[in-house]
């Protein structure tokens, strides 16, 4: 009989050491006037090497580029950073621009002390931007009952859409009735990871909580990734695929379906625009209302030419280098023009696993979060979160 432990292969450590921060485990609150101290931490942004990489270089020009000698020191240095979002799209109109400054609502150490999970609202104000990966695993992932105590469950129900284990789907129902401002709306959800099967559909239960709290439904797919039997390039796409497929014909079946976002994070965001592309032959498309990438990795030729940990493992996925397998990395970049549903990227300007050049891709739309960190998304606090509910709420019903 075969083991179950598997020895962690040295890429996810690798990776590991890139996204677990050593020190600072707490994301960074915007206070008043937009400034903020930064203690013991220290930042490196390693995308430098991979700027000039893409085949739209020509809008990320080195004169332009403030990531190149990008740090945030240790020690106790004051950094200035503007509250709001920025836009590339002509005709976008960016209702951040004029928030006011806000500070975090609780000046202890636990950032998360005061997330009330009975009361999440498009009104909350959001003020984190630089969340660790660490903090995602602190934050609420269980409903109160109506006697107001935790729920012993996570997900409400789940179903399968192959016969691997990792073929699942998990889902949150949406909560608070039809007052909620996205009663009725879903979410199909493909997480990141750096397609290592290290990072599981898990690790965003929080952000599945606070979705499920504002009334939408959440269907978060697991599928095979580096490292399990079938996963890699092209697996992990034919899952990806079919879960939305099957998810899909889930939401519809319950006969209570508004708008279906199918929403993507990193590695998760890569595979979520190629699943809609390759489903926009099919009637199915016609069912989703956007295609959302979070931080999307979308021309994988470049990015498995960085050098952080999660662009080195690009070659694992793929089966090799680009010079090695130019056609299937061709094959691997997807295109918002042959996507049926509309496209936008949202990104935030200061991730250091993602590079900001990812999200100008042609045919799509954009937005780009200032000081947003990579793991923003997936914080209900974050102003990036604060982004994405934004753009879901322009959808009429």
């Amino acid at each position: 009989m075969k083991s179950s432990i598997k020895a962690i292969p040295p890429i996810t450590l690798a990776v590991l050491a890139t996204l677990l921060p050593a020190v600072n485990t707490q994301a960074t609150p915007l206070p008043k006037g937009g400034s903020v101290v930064n203690n013991n931490v220290t930042y490196d942004d390693t995308h430098v090497s991979e700027r000039h990489l893409a085949s739209n270089a020509a809008s990320s020009a080195p004169s332009n580029d403030t990531h190149a000698n990008s740090k945030l020191h240790a020690g106790p240095q004051e950094l200035t950073f503007t509250l709001g979002v920025t836009q590339t799209t002509p005709n976008y109109k960016d209702t951040h621009a004029n928030e006011p400054n806000l500070s975090s609502k609780n000046a202890s150490n636990d950032t998360h002390a005061s997330i009330n999970v009975n009361a999440y609202s498009n009104e909350i104000p959001r003020t984190l931007t630089q969340v660790p990966y660490s903090a995602l695993g602190v934050l609420p992932t269980s409903p109160y009952s109506a006697l107001g105590v935790l729920s012993t469950s996570e997900h409400d129900s789940q179903f399968s859409y192959g016969e691997d284990p990792l073929q699942t789907v998990y889902v949150w129902h949406g909560r608070g009735g039809d007052e909620n401002e996205f009663a009725g709306d879903a979410v199909i959800f493909v997480h990141g990871g750096c397609w290592l099967n290290a990072y599981g559909y898990d690790h965003a239960k929080g952000f599945y909580h606070a979705l499920a709290e504002l009334g939408m439904g959440v269907y978060a797919m697991e599928y095979r990734r580096v490292g399990d039997e079938g996963g890699g390039w092209p697996g992990s796409l034919e899952d990806v695929t079919s879960a939305v497929k099957a998810s899909i014909e889930n939401i519809e079946a319950t006969g209570d379906s508004g708008n279906i976002y199918l929403v993507g994070h990193s590695a998760g965001g890569h595979l979520g625009l190629l699943a809609a592309q390759q489903l926009s032959s099919s009637d199915v498309s016609e069912s989703i209302t956007q295609v959302i990438g979070l931080a999307a990795i979308t021309n994988v030729q470049s990015y498995a030419l960085g050098e952080n940990s999660c662009q080195t493992a690009t070659p694992q996925f793929m089966g090799g280098m680009p010079t090695e397998n130019k056609r299937e990395y061709q094959t691997a970049t997807p295109d918002a023009a042959a996507i049926k549903p509309s496209v936008i990227l949202l990104q935030g300007n200061e991730d250091s696993i993602v590079p900001e050049h990812h999200a100008t891709m042609p045919s799509a739309k954009n937005r780009i979060i200032t000081n947003g960190g990579h793991f923003d998304w997936l914080h209900p606090e974050s102003t990036s979160f604060d982004a994405l509910l934004e753009v879901m709420s322009q959808h009429d019903k």
